[in-house]
């Protein structure tokens, strides 16, 4: 059967010499894995069209008797320049394509993994990109995959949180207020508490969401550990620790 759909390529690796095998989320038909012939050839027609985080559309003949697909056309949609000229950026999105990679269902249709992802990576396209992307697609893609978090209530008392929270349990799964921590002491840090109110805080106030959050990196930390315990095994994230080192960079200048 011959399919056309949109496609992003989440992870490439050479094959031969001159040809690639690359890993993409496909609109129409999920994960998908794809065989390059000759694609590093710089006469080859799929020039920059499969390049890792490229939104493109694909034509292939889907052949359920093996997992390497023939491709026989590619068109580049969007390159995402803007992301790619932003370290930061650009780190964040490796690590969202990889734990889609590493942990979205095989062998079905994604269409609202592939929606989350492209929206997410178009809004990284920007040179004034806000720094809540990455901690929103973590909390909308857990909800996806059956992982919901209240940002907006305390998990035991299940009363309407009216300020930050007193803690974060990832592994439980929700957050509870200063009358349930009681005199406990808090595991969670303040700047991920508050960042935590913030994100969901002014969305529910404004529509909007913030440009920056307190605690940006405590935040994504939290709800990537959040997401780890709740689907059950730990599968290593290669680009999160990319993506440690970019930030280490980043605040250092």
């Amino acid at each position: 059967m011959l399919i056309k759909t949109r496609s992003i390529a989440l992870h490439r690796f050479a094959y031969s010499d001159s040809s690639f095998i690359v890993k993409a989320l496909t609109e129409e038909s999920g994960i998908i894995s794809f065989i390059v012939k000759g694609g590093k050839r710089k006469e080859s027609p799929f020039k920059g069209a499969l390049d890792p985080l490229s939104l493109s559309e694909v034509v292939f003949r889907q052949n359920p008797s093996t997992e390497l697909q023939f491709i026989k056309e590619a068109t580049i949609i969007n390159w995402r320049k803007d992301m790619r000229d932003s370290l930061m950026n650009l780190a964040i999105a490796q690590v969202m394509a990889e734990i889609v990679l590493r942990y979205a269902p095989q062998g079905v249709p994604l269409p609202d993994e592939f929606a989350l992802l492209n929206e997410a990576l178009s809004k990284l396209d920007s040179p004034t990109a806000s720094e809540f992307i990455f901690a929103q697609w973590l909390l909308d893609i857990s909800d996806l995959w059956g992982y919901h978090l209240d940002l907006g209530e305390c998990m035991r008392c299940e009363r309407p949180l009216t300020e930050p929270a007193a803690d974060f349990f990832p592994e439980t799964g929700g957050l509870i207020c200063k009358h349930c921590l009681g005199v406990q002491q808090a595991r969670a840090r303040k700047d991920t508490l508050l960042g935590l109110w913030e994100l969901r805080q002014t969305a529910k106030e404004s529509g909007e969401r913030p440009q920056k959050l307190s605690g940006r990196v405590f935040v994504e930390n939290a709800l990537l550990s959040y997401l780890r315990s709740h689907i059950g095994f730990l599968k290593e994230i290669h680009s999160l620790s990319w993506l440690q080192e970019v930030r280490k960079l980043c605040s250092a200048q």
